[in-house]
């Protein structure tokens, strides 16, 4: 075999996994009008998000506390519940691949509880995984993907993790252009 005829499949193979994932997004961007009901889940979600976003922006030199990762985890189970709910109104609730990724987040979402309860992991580690971000970005995607019976597979694996990359770029900028509070971490 040719090196030619290597490259050529190997263009040809990202061109097709290209078009695939830019097909993907679009199906999951009109996955919210197509299934509006999702909203319910998600518009609360995603302006917690937002606004967690803007005040941390605004408070920069504030972190993240253990009640609120915490807070953030609970949220989480709530979701999850909602979703199952969801599921079972639809007959969908079963041994199926959207029963087992709602599964999986709701287990994620109760460790983390555990976890941020007892202070079990290193502060800066479970700020991460407790952060209002990240949280709240699985749980949109989480939602839009049971919600639009979006297909389980590594094109919408890459599709969500470019979606997520581009809200949460798009969210850090808004916070480096946001103007600090004159009593930024300190206490009144």
């Amino acid at each position: 075999m040719s090196l030619a005829l290597i490259t050529d499949g190997a263009a040809n193979s990202a061109s097709a996994l290209y078009h695939e994932a830019l097909s993907r997004i679009w199906l999951i961007a009109k996955s919210v009008f197509i299934h509006p009901e999702m909203l319910w889940v998600i518009i609360p979600v995603a302006m917690s998000m937002l606004l967690i976003s803007y005040y941390f922006g605004k408070y920069k030199k504030e972190e993240l506390g253990w009640n609120t990762a915490f807070g953030n985890s609970v949220v989480m189970l709530f979701a999850c519940f909602d979703l199952f709910r969801y599921l079972h109104n639809q007959g969908l609730l079963g041994w199926n691949n959207y029963t087992m990724l709602v599964s999986v987040v709701l287990l994620e979402g109760f460790t983390l509880t555990l976890l941020d309860f007892l202070h079990a992991m290193p502060k800066s580690f479970a700020f991460a995984l407790s952060s209002g971000m990240t949280v709240n970005t699985i749980l949109i995607f989480l939602a839009i993907i049971v919600y639009g019976k979006i297909p389980l597979d590594y094109i919408t694996a890459i599709a969500v993790a470019f979606m997520a990359f581009i809200i949460v770029l798009l969210l850090r900028i808004m916070q480096f252009f946001e103007l600090s509070s004159e009593n930024d971490g300190k206490e009144e």
